[in-house]
């Protein structure tokens, strides 16, 4: 049988784990607004990744708008994005399509064994002027792809290094040299795309065949602003 004595400490307790409580619920009231200050900035994401055959791509996504609002319908969308071919056999990308638009290809879609390829802004596509052309299918339709006047194909019309004495042993891994650059963008979207959103991308290739990767749309190049804090009383 409990006494009356034993059950005073309880009495006098409930009410202070009350004002505990009370208090909690303050300090997360008052934070509330601080998290909603930062909810409307675009997210730092790194691109995906996946692999088909002896192709990896890497760091796939969508560029980060030059405006730093999100992409409207109807605007263009530039892909990101390096092909690293480890096999034997050179590769080549013949088509690139995504319910989100048509995509224009621009450069040198071929991937020489042992090499990568670099997919970049359109401004910073260095190929050469084509004189030859070869056919890469978007969705319905087919777009001419450039390739560099080069006396080989698949190379970007840079000079072949040279081999030296000082390569380095072959123990020890090493990135594939960038043998050639070209340009993927999304035409004409057809819906806007809001920060987070996803987009479905198949790239289809001449011998490792075709793989779907979810973009993202990736980072500023440029460090985000902080949103100012104000410190509110209570």
């Amino acid at each position: 049988m409990v006494s009356r004595q034993t059950t005073r400490p309880l009495r006098k307790l409930v009410p202070a784990v009350a004002i505990g409580v009370s208090a909690l619920l303050g300090i997360a009231g008052c934070s509330a607004g601080q998290v909603a200050q930062t909810a409307e900035m675009p997210p730092a994401v790194n691109g995906n990744s996946g692999q088909v055959g002896t192709l990896a791509l890497r760091d796939v996504k969508i560029a980060f708008p030059e405006s730093g609002e999100p992409y409207q319908e109807g605007e263009d969308a530039p892909l990101l994005l390096s092909i690293v071919n480890s096999g034997t056999e050179d590769d080549e990308l013949v088509s690139v399509t995504t319910p989100a638009g048509e995509v224009l290809p621009t450069g040198n879609p071929v991937i020489p064994a042992g090499t990568a390829l670099q997919v970049v802004l359109p401004d910073e596509n260095t190929s050469e002027s084509p004189s030859e052309t070869t056919t890469t299918t978007t969705g319905s339709e087919t777009s001419g792809v450039e390739a560099p006047g080069t006396g080989t194909s698949g190379t970007s019309g840079a000079e072949e290094p040279s081999a030296t004495s000082e390569a380095p042993a072959e123990t020890e891994a090493v990135a594939p040299p960038v043998v050639g650059t070209m340009s993927l963008v999304i035409t004409g979207l057809t819906a806007g795309l809001p920060y987070g959103k996803n987009v479905p991308v198949t790239f289809e290739f001449a011998n490792a065949g075709k793989i779907t990767i979810q973009l993202p749309i990736g980072a500023p190049a440029t460090p985000r602003s902080q949103p100012e804090v104000v410190e509110e009383e209570h």
